[in-house]
């Protein structure tokens, strides 16, 4: 009889017959009729397992994105888990390099279709039209009316922090560097300084408490289960910390293609369920840093590229090009 189970990579067969429960390893074994591969990012890669008693995922974080705190990861997903908005985790390796989650079915929507190719400087010019089959701002805002509530994780780090985490080092790594493309790119950082500091201060102004923060709400981290839960769920908790809770509304906004009159709506709806819970001191000096938030999620995505650039010289090109997408999506 066919196992498919069996067709897994060897190394990660490995992992699961070294370190997994007997009992679970052996009822994959058995319910296991088919898998797929799900998706390969820059840290992870994701494999469907079809099985007969429920499909799971079965995620392979990749040895070199040691960038990760994969203990503060499990910890922000538990929570989530605790609030039923994200998908239970059956298993995690001892090494952190394994994880098995249950599968969240999209029947009747891919919630990545949302993806706004152009971001939110294209809504701006009204270039992006709503997709009309599903109400995306309901959703959106009941998912934020449970982030808001979930306990604030045990790492924090402000805005402030993150920037200057960066900063510090991609100067470090600056001067081994021979790139021209690499220095030109640094140097387009470092010209936006004045107005970094610009946005952190608006942000900083705003913010009372940090709270739990995502940090990567993109369309492709986020699962609409549809059927009688009709609800998002969110995955990968890669950067999820204690920060400004303006942070997590910037990337969706940023990342989401909306109509002017939905992304309104989404706004009011957020920062008014965040004032209510003291984390922001008043709606209107938070939306009026919303701007400088959804500047920083872009800067911070092209201080990221920059540094794979610098770290995983054998893919600079692809790293470089996505700095060039990132920083062009900042509206200054």
């Amino acid at each position: 009889m066919s196992q498919p189970l069996l067709s897994l990579p060897i190394d990660v067969l490995d992992i699961m017959t070294k370190t997994m429960p007997m009992a679970l390893f052996n009822r994959l074994e058995t319910q296991c009729t088919a898998i797929s591969l799900l998706n390969a990012g820059i840290s992870n890669l994701n494999i469907k397992l079809s099985c007969d008693d429920g499909d799971k995922v079965l995620r392979v974080n990749q040895r070199h994105s040691n960038w990760c705190d994969r203990t503060l990861e499990i910890e922000c997903w538990h929570t989530a888990i605790a609030a039923h908005i994200a998908p239970t985790l059956v298993w995690v390796s001892d090494d952190n390099q394994l994880y098995l989650s249950e599968f969240i079915h999209q029947p009747n929507i891919d919630w990545s279709i949302f993806s706004a190719i152009n971001s939110y400087s294209s809504l701006q010019n009204g270039q992006n039209k709503p997709i009309l089959s599903v109400d995306a701002v309901p959703l959106l805002t009941t998912l934020f009316s449970t982030l808001i509530t979930l306990p604030a994780p045990s790492k924090s780090i402000t805005v402030t922090e993150q920037w200057q985490q960066y900063a510090q080092q991609l100067d470090l790594l600056s001067s081994s560097q021979i790139a021209p493309q690499w220095h030109d790119a640094w140097q387009q950082l470092l010209r936006l300084n004045g107005l970094i500091r610009h946005w952190l201060s608006q942000l900083e102004a705003c913010m009372l408490l940090p709270a739990f923060c995502h940090r990567d709400l993109t369309p492709h981290n986020l699962l609409f289960s549809g059927g009688k839960s009709n609800q998002l769920f969110c995955i990968d908790y890669e950067y999820a910390v204690a920060s400004h809770p303006l942070f997590d509304l910037a990337s969706v906004v940023a990342s989401h293609q909306l109509s002017k009159t939905q992304v309104n709506q989404l706004i009011d709806n957020v920062i008014r369920q965040y004032c209510q819970v003291a984390s922001l001191t008043d709606v209107a000096a938070a939306k009026a840093a919303l701007p400088a938030a959804m500047n920083c999620f872009w800067l911070f995505s092209a201080m990221w590229a920059l540094l794979m650039a610098a770290k995983e010289p054998q893919k600079a090109t692809k790293y470089l090009q996505y700095f060039t997408h990132y920083f062009t999506l900042i509206t200054c």
